[in-house]
């Protein structure tokens, strides 16, 4: 099969048009793996997890080279907000509009189609796709029996980079904070104790806290996301529970019992000692039945310039004319598994930009989209090449 470039464009438009809202990938999974099959993929399969997984085998033996697109999808809010069919996948101009398009089917296409080109006769070592599902609510889970099945020697995110290398990126953990306070009628409220207001020292605490920095990654950021009182609605009752959600964006090398002792101590100078502090935990359930439950911390990774992955990364990418600069991922990807739990050499390249991920109007621009493949290619060849 030649695989054009009208022919990429029109693969992605159809990932685009294939809705695959989180937890609903199997009509995207069976289009991609149709789609390897018939680029000639020397292996294609569906996990019990749901990923579909094409592996381009070398003629000579040598490193596995592990690539990850995911294929699900947050919700489209505020549809009727969106000047574009969030499922038309229209192309307008030169951009390709639609749920998905940056975030990440149009990498997930490049990455398709970059890969079987390899010629074969000349690879050491293989090289293996992975359309993953469930990362926008568990980043990593799915990838885990990939990865211990696999046992890659290098791993690429195809997140959106902009056509740079990422290779660092931040974490994320949502914390879950709780008050008790003591229930009492709202016409006498000394009688009882109120959680909101505990709380609200807290967070007077939290709001204050510095945030660390690391030079090449950014800041690190503490952000408030939820608040809810019990009883609620409360008919003239002082709340005798408060609970906030913090969802912090982590820098490597922390570590959950520092940030938790940080929280801690903010609780014991509100004045707050029995607070409960636990990290919130996320369910999903794959198209397949296959189910996780995790606890919501994703580590921050960074892996060194002079990584050889690096160094051959900014190889290829110069041999196709694209110049190899280097960034950071600031929201977190399955990267917070591959490098921050199994310390896998990793870096992120992928087409589109990071801000473009989950808004209306979601695009992905067409020129990238092509060079992401021969992008994808480049690395690919150079790392495998002997």
């Amino acid at each position: 099969m030649v695989l054009s470039d009208e022919i990429l464009v029109e693969f992605a438009q159809n990932l685009v048009r294939t809705p695959s809202v989180l937890g609903n990938e199997r009509a995207v999974a069976e289009r991609t793996a149709e789609m390897m099959a018939q680029s000639g993929y020397d292996a294609v399969e569906t996990d019990s997890v749901g990923n579909v997984i094409g592996v381009v085998q070398g003629k000579y033996p040598g490193p596995t080279l592990l690539l990850d697109a995911h294929m699900d999808t947050v919700d489209v809010l505020a549809e009727s907000d969106w000047k574009f069919d969030p499922f038309g996948g229209q192309i307008d101009g030169s951009r390709l509009y639609g749920r998905g398009s940056s975030d990440m089917k149009g990498a997930l296409a490049a990455m398709v189609f970059g890969i079987s080109g390899l010629e074969r006769s000349r690879l050491f070592g293989r090289a293996v796709v992975v359309a993953s599902v469930g990362e926008e609510t568990t980043e990593g889970s799915a990838l885990a029996p990939v990865i211990e099945r696999y046992l890659p020697d290098f791993v690429i995110i195809g997140e959106a980079t902009g056509l740079q290398i990422a290779r660092a990126g931040r974490g994320r953990a949502e914390f879950l904070i709780k008050t008790r306070g003591k229930p009492a009628h709202a016409s006498t409220p000394h009688l009882g104790e109120n959680a909101v207001h505990q709380m609200m020292s807290i967070v007077s605490e939290i709001e204050g806290l510095p945030m660390p920095r690391n030079e090449f990654v950014g800041t690190g950021v503490m952000c408030l996301t939820d608040i809810i009182s019990r009883p609620y609605p409360a008919h003239s009752v002082v709340p005798s529970e408060c609970r906030v959600t913090y969802e912090r964006r982590l820098l490597p090398g922390e570590e959950e019992d520092g940030l938790r002792r940080q929280l801690r101590d903010c609780c014991l100078r509100a004045g707050c000692p029995e607070t409960s502090i636990d990290l919130a935990e996320a369910r999903y359930t794959s198209y397949t039945g296959w189910s996780v439950n995790q606890r919501k911390w994703y580590s921050a990774w960074e892996t060194p310039e002079a990584c050889p992955l690096v160094r051959k990364a900014s190889e290829g990418l110069s041999s196709v004319g694209i110049e190899p600069r280097y960034s950071a991922y600031q929201f977190c990807t399955n990267a917070a598994l591959s490098a921050g739990v199994k310390r896998l050499p990793t870096i992120g390249f992928g087409p589109s930009r990071e801000t473009l991920a989950h808004i209306v109007d979601e695009y992905i621009e067409l020129e990238q989209l092509m060079r992401a493949r021969s992008g994808y290619q480049a690395i690919a060849r150079t790392v495998l090449q002997g």
